[in-house]
């Protein structure tokens, strides 16, 4: 369990050489497009919509989860094609934060690399950036990974393709699986309202 000494230190740690991003409750919120996404793949692979009970405990997860936790009977590649299908349909319920474009842009002045990790599949990842009209040039996304996040997987490959150990970067989230992710790579995990190395309650206090 963290404590409020663990905060209070873990705020003094200097920026790191890299910044990694998850994507949902960070730099956009996609809740309701996932939403409708999930409910449809219920009525598709298992003959009735998903509600909001059940998914709002589970949303983060990753494609591979779904289909267990749902009871789909798909694969999950056989899911990722629907939802790359399906998603775009709910583009205009998607919220981008409004920090997001001014913290890429201050980061990217600053000589700091950046990069996505999400558990989404690219052709999701790229919509939703495209929608938000965010520059972010690495991505490390579900299809490219054996294990998605929770796993370290994702986090290893971004620090790879940017050229950093995990010692020298930072995932900024706002879930557990994004902070267990992080923990297991060996990087740095700043909370986006939730405890970690450093804690932030608004993605624009991350440049301040």
């Amino acid at each position: 369990m963290w404590h409020a000494r663990n905060r209070v230190s873990a705020v003094r740690c200097p920026l790191k050489r890299a910044i990694l991003f998850d994507l949902d409750g960070v730099l956009v919120k996609s809740h309701e497009a996932w939403f409708r996404t999930v409910e449809e793949a219920g009525r598709r692979f298992r003959g009735r919509p998903i509600t909001r009970d059940e998914f709002d405990p589970t949303f983060g997860q990753g494609t591979a989860a779904d289909v267990g936790v749902f009871g789909l009977s798909c694969t999950p590649a056989e899911l990722d094609a629907f939802y790359v299908e399906d998603f775009p349909r709910h583009l205009d319920t998607v919220w981008v934060n409004p920090d997001a474009a001014d913290v890429l842009a201050r980061l990217e002045a600053r000589g700091i690399m950046r990069a996505l990790v999400t558990n989404s599949v690219a052709p999701i990842a790229r919509a939703l950036l495209q929608h938000g009209r965010l520059d972010i040039a690495v991505l490390a996304t579900a299809d490219r990974v054996e294990h998605a996040k929770p796993a370290p997987d994702l986090v290893l490959l971004a620090c790879r393709e940017l050229g950093v150990p995990p010692a020298d970067a930072a995932l900024v989230g706002d879930s557990r699986y994004d902070r267990e992710a992080a923990r297991a790579a060996g990087a740095w995990f700043i909370g986006l309202g939730i405890d970690g190395d450093r804690r932030i309650e608004r993605l624009g206090e991350l440049t301040a």
